[in-house]
């Protein structure tokens, strides 16, 4: 997973979250994540219609939630080996915003095939 956050790492992911299932929901999600190799991170996912339809490294001027927690924490979520629920209640998961929609509405995007397969696909770059 050397190559998390990175444009290329972005690149799939935008492709692959197109592929998403189409479900009611709209959202624009800004991610922090501390003590990754390149330093601190920042970037941004636009969900449309269930399909994330961009993401960019930088800062959105008006997301509905920010994200903020570790490489570490990222890494256990995208593997697959936590729940972005369990991060969240142990307080490793900080939401600001919108964090209903972040935490409920967006589980049911989480809980499809197509996202655990983009998970997996993200994990191997």
């Amino acid at each position: 997973m050397r190559n998390l956050f990175t444009e290329e790492w972005l690149k799939t992911l935008k492709q692959l979250g197109s592929e998403l299932p189409s479900m009611d929901l709209t959202v624009t999600c800004q991610y922090e994540i501390s003590g990754a190799p390149q330093g601190k991170v920042r970037y941004y996912i636009d969900i449309q219609k269930g399909k994330i339809t961009d993401a960019e490294l930088g800062k959105h001027p008006s997301p509905n939630c920010s994200i903020s927690t570790t490489y570490k924490e990222v890494s256990s979520i995208l593997q697959q080996e936590k729940s972005v629920e369990a991060s969240f209640m142990q307080g490793n998961f900080k939401i600001d915003g919108e964090y209903e929609k972040y935490l409920l509405t967006m589980n049911a995007i989480r809980s499809t095939k197509e996202w655990q397969n983009m998970q997996q696909a993200l994990t191997t770059l």
